[in-house]
């Protein structure tokens, strides 16, 4: 809950258009009852309030590190029917500390309504008595009362969580970087997320962040970074637990990145659909299942499109079980991942089957026969492309869909499929998650790429992958062709499979030699892998291959995107350093001698040592 006590009015600057949250409140079973209290980074009260230069007095005497206090703000519906609306002043955090217990949203909303109308009670009441006693603050009483209550009510409630959710808005028109810490005998997880201006959706596995909600004294901190001022509305900032037939087309226990990236990628990668007049002749609710009959040329786009390793979805304003018999019955069901058929905005379902596969919006694709819906999701989708109908038949000539096909390609549905499966099966480890990928029994297998098939998939993860991406350069064929050969280049192609099935290759990275220094020039990994402890494994062996060679250490030079940030973060947290740092990117380091935690997690195998040449270079000096 959002501790409102000093609220005053919004300002400018945010939409007077309701939003619609990316995280659906109904397929929410409970929350952990967190309050969101206004707290400054540099706090060292009661002395700073005379002799900090930033102090602004609060109607309680307190630092007022918010322009405004905490507003709620209607149009950014979340967990609550509001949204948390903050202008960070410099040295301003949200702060919740752990006492409390699991809750419903019921629950949880009922006691904020209580919550807010005594706050209306007792400013009535404070204000006749400040003009008595300025002294006389019960606004302070009633904000230690209302803490001792609800720990008292429901700290006995334990639950776990699937996810720590953070859905906010960054109304400003700059980039924000905001930091989320949780602390509990000593800093347990620290992250940095990039808010672009709009809307970011993060999801956390509850399991990483480390932390015991019922055990001793702890606390969670969100600010920005560099002592920024920034202007955010928050919609979610809370453990989940999500309900059982909603946990396998959550997002959770894998990277988002749906609006990390407005900008349009150079192919399409996921192919929505919308299925009445656009699918199928007709509107399903007027006329009888069992005569409805695809139109033409669908069938053949989407086989091509399956081949081509470009996925498929449907986003559909009908009626689930309707509408899933008849694809059924027209034999393309098996074609869908991840599939909306509901009857909410389009945009909030595209956005939602996006955020499942874990792609940007500008490597989606719409098609639908309404151009009110296409305009709606252009609108709320920025970087999407959309078609009309009457596009199918030649969708395919367009060069956005003009991707190499290849064996892995027509495998990417069947891979999807899997990860499916591995989602669904991680909620049964509850918390545990390192448990439940040491049950997957990971193995990954590196060699060097030879074979047309593994060349192609090399330079397919190349150009497809952005936030995995070390160094984001777009090698052509003749290029690639010459690195591979080049004396003083260690090329390492990496496949994956568990006991859920294969993942095909999944990585690949080249690793420069010289007399004084091993530098890692690429490293891409695929979205399948990502946060599956793969990288920590992967960097354990690279620190023990360029050890055997004479070196020290590796160097990394990392190139900055507006979507590869990500990767910055799993490399830091690897064990990488930052050395050098610019606006273009960081030059990083890792000891040869370090061993990166969890990398035990994935099993590496190289069954032909030879195929990984051994450098014919050693360190000097």
């Amino acid at each position: 809950m959002w501790v409102t006590d000093w609220a005053k009015s919004s300002s400018q600057g945010c939409t007077t258009e309701r939003q619609i949250s990316l995280v659906d409140p109904s397929s929410v079973e409970s929350s952990y009852l967190l309050a969101w209290n206004e707290h400054c980074v540099e706090c060292a009260v009661p002395e700073c309030y005379t002799t900090c230069p930033l102090y602004v007095r609060r109607l309680d005497s307190k630092c007022a590190r918010f322009k405004n206090g905490i507003v709620p703000n209607k149009q950014y519906p979340g967990l609550f029917p509001y949204g948390a609306e903050i202008e960070f002043r410099r040295w301003g955090k949200l702060e919740s500390t752990f006492g409390c217990g699991s809750v419903s949203i019921a629950e949880v909303r009922s006691v904020d309504q209580i919550d807010r109308a005594l706050l209306r009670l007792i400013r009535t009441v404070s204000n006749l008595f400040r003009s008595i006693s300025p002294a006389l603050r019960l606004s302070g009483a009633y904000a230690v009362l209302r803490e001792r209550i609800l720990q008292k009510t429901t700290r006995r409630r334990k639950g776990s969580f699937d996810e720590f959710v953070i859905e906010v808005w960054n109304v400003a028109g700059h980039v924000v970087n905001i930091v989320l810490e949780f602390w509990q005998s000593g800093l347990k997880f620290r992250t940095s997320i990039r808010l672009e201006p709009g809307r970011t959706l993060k999801r956390i596995p509850a399991c990483s962040v480390n932390v015991d909600l019922y055990g001793t004294f702890g606390m969670v901190r969100v600010y920005p970074e560099n002592d920024a001022e920034a202007h955010l509305v928050f919609s979610w900032l809370d453990f989940v637990r999500y309900r059982q037939n909603a946990r396998t087309s959550t997002e959770g226990l894998h990277l988002n990145a749906a609006l990390q990236s407005t900008a349009s990628e150079t192919n399409v990668k996921c192919v929505i659909w919308d299925l009445d007049c656009t699918v199928w002749e007709g509107i399903l609710g007027e006329q009888d299942p069992e005569v409805m009959a695809l139109r033409p040329g669908v069938l053949r786009t989407m086989q091509e499109l399956d081949e081509k390793g470009i996925v498929q979805s449907i986003a559909s304003k009908n009626d689930y079980d309707d509408a899933w018999r008849v694809l059924r019955r027209l034999g393309i069901a098996q074609l869908f991942l991840y599939p909306k058929i509901n009857w909410e905005p389009k945009s909030v379902n595209v956005l939602r089957i996006a955020g499942s596969l874990n792609i940007g919006m500008g490597a989606c694709a719409f098609i639908d026969d309404s151009p009110f819906e296409r305009a709606e999701v252009a609108e709320s989708c920025p970087g999407i492309r959309v078609y009309p109908e009457s596009e199918i038949q030649t969708l395919l000539d367009r060069s956005e869909f003009d991707v190499p096909t290849t064996e892995e390609s027509k495998q990417r549905r069947v891979f999807y499929r899997a990860e499916s499966e591995r989602r669904e099966q991680a909620t049964r480890y509850g918390s545990s998650y390192d448990s439940f990928l040491r049950s997957c029994e990971m193995q990954a297998t590196l060699f060097r790429p030879t074979e047309p098939e593994q060349i192609e998939r090399c330079l397919e993860l190349l150009h497809r992958s952005n936030q995995l991406n070390l160094s984001t350069h777009r090698y052509n064929r003749e290029e690639f062709n010459r690195l591979l050969v080049r004396p003083d280049v260690i090329c390492v192609c990496t496949s994956c499979r568990d006991r859920f099935g294969e993942y095909g290759i999944v990585g690949f990275a080249s690793i420069e030699l010289d007399p004084r220094e091993a530098v890692l020039k690429d490293f891409v990994l695929s979205c399948r892998v990502a946060q599956k402890k793969l990288e920590n494994a992967w960097f354990q062996w690279l620190a023990g291959f360029v050890s055997a060679a004479g070196f020290n250490k590796i160097r990394a030079q990392y190139g900055k995107t507006s979507r590869n940030g990500v990767l910055l973060n799993a490399l830091l947290e690897v064990g990488f350093s930052e050395k050098a740092k610019t606006a273009a990117g960081s030059m990083l380091e890792l000891s040869a001698d370090w061993t990166p935690p969890s990398s035990d997690v994935v099993s590496i195998v190289v069954p032909s040592p030879q195929l990984i040449r051994s450098p014919s270079l050693t360190a000097t000096g």
